[in-house]
């Protein structure tokens, strides 16, 4: 039968007969060429694997390489730390006495307005509490703004209070800002700037922001190569370094007297070394960049450009952006709401100042269709900071996102000093928290929030805290995705309603959680803004479902064959 089969294969193939030699077919047909075949097979198979898994876990390598390099700065220890023992303790008690003045009017108002309990007499407190916080100065403010984002500890009227925090903070001289750009870059204002603004565009807790024009030689470069002059130069306020050096430790002495402050000090100290070093916020935009490099090529989302050069820590450049906030924008109203008439008189207006909102509003209009994709921009940003990148912005309000003029269909992130990350171990815990959100997962969310708490509670409270997220998760959630009605699960009023039971309950948050669960609803406010019909639940389920699959595909072996 052999030798039929080998005949039958000579005399009806010629071809093979002479490519593939008696001793060459018979290597071919042995059991060790097949095993070896097997084998390089193999070998190769698993290579390509390995390349496609590494491809997939660095992308960032060769993104990295185009970029300027910044490291992360390191936490540098507070120059006042050089000084005289002497001079500290007579530092310490001179602030010590300012702030035991500036408080005395206020907590006597608290005092009376806890006996009292006079709506009226509350709200007067409240305007005397933001004030004094105003005058104490930035670390004082920043103590009010990580105040504010924790719903879960602090009452709902004083919480909204202190969101003004964020927006108003006093001016500088033009004479400490030209003195401090020669002090930290070593260069006079000429050298640098062809033109520079005498006033400031907006002012901060932290710093006031000047529009400037550069020198040719100090020019920045965009993605695309080109010349950018134009720029917005932050320089820090006089009195920061001296309003953070002993005061945090007054702050946390004195608060802890009244309330269990809901975060540590070593936390506070960390997050304002970050934002009174600019080289921070410099590190934290070039991150975004690498993090959002796909996006950016495609042209719906960007971050400033930031000049290395000129940079220090009390001294940021970046690209001037022309265009306006989304705050800027539609000041809280919307077309495409409800009201269509724009802004209606009132006595307290004039003529003129009626007719101005008016015209306002219908300049407006015509960015009607852009809003919805901003809220599909913004979501998608924010998706991907929180759930992929583990690295969100944390203060994302109307007033950080911009409008390019040259592009009005993007957005523009800007003012990127505050960031707030999870712990890796409690990554995966937030998401699936997230989602049993979206789906109604009353055991999901109860047993997630209890692991989170960081605060001895008494089991009853803890079983009372159980019974009460029951109602709340059915007052918010009918079925998977959407609320008793049918309309899209309100996010930003579900998570208010859920830390507010918490802080009923005597429960604290882990810091990074309550801060990111805190941006998230503020983030959810936002986009509802530009788009009130805008269903985040499902957007979040959909991208929960796609990460899911990538991280399948990613370290399943056999999809990462199939894929190769």
């Amino acid at each position: 039968a052999k030798k039929r089969l080998q005949s039958f294969r000579s005399a009806s193939n010629p071809l093979h007969r002479k490519l593939f030699p008696e001793k060459l077919r018979r290597f071919t047909t042995s059991v060790h060429a097949r095993a070896g075949a097997a084998v390089l097979g193999s070998t190769v198979t698993l290579l390509g694997a390995y390349a496609h898994y590494s491809y997939e876990k660095e992308p960032q390598q060769a993104l990295e390489e185009k970029l300027p390099d910044f490291e992360p700065p390191a936490l540098l220890d507070h120059p006042f730390e050089k000084r005289t023992a002497i001079w500290k303790l007579m530092f310490k008690l001179q602030r010590m006495a300012y702030f035991m003045l500036l408080f005395t009017p206020c907590l006597l108002t608290g005092l009376l307005c806890k006996i009292m309990d006079d709506p009226k007499l509350r709200a007067a407190w409240i305007r005397i509490l933001v004030h004094t916080i105003e005058m104490g100065g930035s670390s004082c403010m920043k103590f009010g703004q990580w105040l504010s984002m924790r719903p879960d500890v602090i009452a709902g009227d004083v919480i909204q209070a202190l969101g003004h925090l964020r927006t108003s903070a006093p001016s500088h001289s033009f004479d400490h800002t030209e003195r401090q750009i020669e002090e930290s870059l070593g260069k006079k204002i000429d050298e640098i700037f062809e033109n520079f603004s005498r006033e400031p565009v907006a002012s901060g807790t932290i710093a006031q922001v000047h529009r400037a024009k550069l020198k040719p030689q100090y020019a920045l470069r965009g993605k695309n190569g080109e010349m950018i002059t134009d720029v917005a130069v932050k320089v820090q306020h006089p009195e920061v370094l001296k309003q953070t050096y002993i005061d945090i430790d007054i702050m946390f002495e004195g608060a802890g007297l009244i309330f269990a402050v809901p975060f540590s000090k070593a936390e506070f100290v960390s997050g304002m070394q970050r934002q009174i070093n600019f080289e921070w916020e410099a590190y934290n935009l070039q991150k975004f960049k690498q993090n959002f490099h796909e996006e950016i090529s495609e042209g719906w989302v960007t971050f400033p450009e930031v000049s290395k050069e000129l940079l220090a820590p009390q001294v940021l450049v970046e690209s001037w952006v022309e265009g306006k906030t989304v705050s800027e924008l539609f000041d809280g109203r919307n077309p495409n709401t409800k009201n269509e008439k724009g802004p209606h008189y009132t006595q307290k207006k004039t003529e003129a100042e009626v007719l101005e909102e008016r015209s306002k509003f219908r300049k407006l209009k015509a960015y009607k269709d852009k809003m919805g994709n901003w809220a599909k921009t913004i979501f998608r940003t924010n998706a991907k900071m929180f759930l992929k990148d583990n690295f969100v912005h944390g203060d994302l309000h109307a007033g950080n996102v911009m409008v390019s003029k040259d592009n009005p269909e993007s957005i523009v992130v800007i003012d990127a000093g505050c960031t707030c990350q999870l712990e890796e171990e409690v990554r995966p815990k937030f998401e699936n928290f997230v989602s049993a959100m979206c789906e109604g997962n009353v055991e999901e969310i109860t047993e997630t929030l209890v692991e989170f708490n960081k605060k001895e509670t008494p089991t009853a409270n803890l079983s009372r805290f159980k019974q009460n997220i029951g109602k709340t998760v059915k007052k918010f959630v009918g079925s998977p995705g959407q609320d008793p009605d049918g309309e899209p699960v309100r996010i930003g009023a579900f998570l208010t309603a859920v830390l507010k039971e918490i802080q009923k309950h005597g429960m604290m948050l882990r810091s990074d959680v309550a801060m990111s669960l805190v941006t998230l609803g503020l983030s959810e406010g936002l986009i509802k803004q530009l788009d009130p019909k805008f269903d985040c639940v499902r957007g979040t389920m959909a991208y929960i479902v796609a990460r899911n699959q990538e991280k399948a595909s990613r370290f399943n072996f056999e999809s990462v064959l199939s894929q190769w």
